[in-house]
């Protein structure tokens, strides 16, 4: 059994933020009209949508509630945003982007060691000289 690329907490909780913003916003309410649904205030279900907080399973619930969704529908979506249906892996092929996932977990003093180890092989290891394109010799 393959398994998906490790995905940081702070990946996933954008991801089902996404996917909540995008239910509630594909039923046409408001913010405030889930949030009193489920019995959160506006300000901490926004922050949910954005993946700044984590969410409770009774909460969840509570939204999926309010958005008329059945819970497992929710999680299915999540797994599809991160890449369970896929026949390709979820981690993405653009590298800032790569870099960006792989980093969003790490402590400032990592990120600091990860910097300065690739200052260090970037100026240890320099790109190799300019060789002349095969077929071309040099005029003597």
């Amino acid at each position: 059994m393959s398994f998906a690329y490790s995905e940081s907490a702070q990946a996933v909780r954008a991801a089902l933020g996404a996917v909540l913003r995008g239910r509630r916003e594909a039923v046409h309410r408001t913010l405030t009209e889930v949030a009193a649904e489920a019995g959160l205030s506006p300000a901490h279900l926004s922050e949910v949508e954005r993946g700044r907080k984590e969410v409770s399973t009774e909460r969840l619930l509570a939204v999926a509630h309010a958005l008329g969704a059945r819970p497992a529908d929710i999680y299915a979506d999540l797994s599809r945003l991160l890449g369970a249906d896929s026949e390709r892996p979820a981690w993405p092929d653009d590298p800032p982007v790569k870099l960006r996932l792989a980093t969003a977990g790490l402590p400032m003093e990592a990120l600091r060691s990860v910097a300065d180890f690739s200052a260090y092989l970037a100026m240890s290891n320099p790109p190799p000289k300019a060789r002349p394109p095969i077929g071309f010799q040099p005029r003597r």
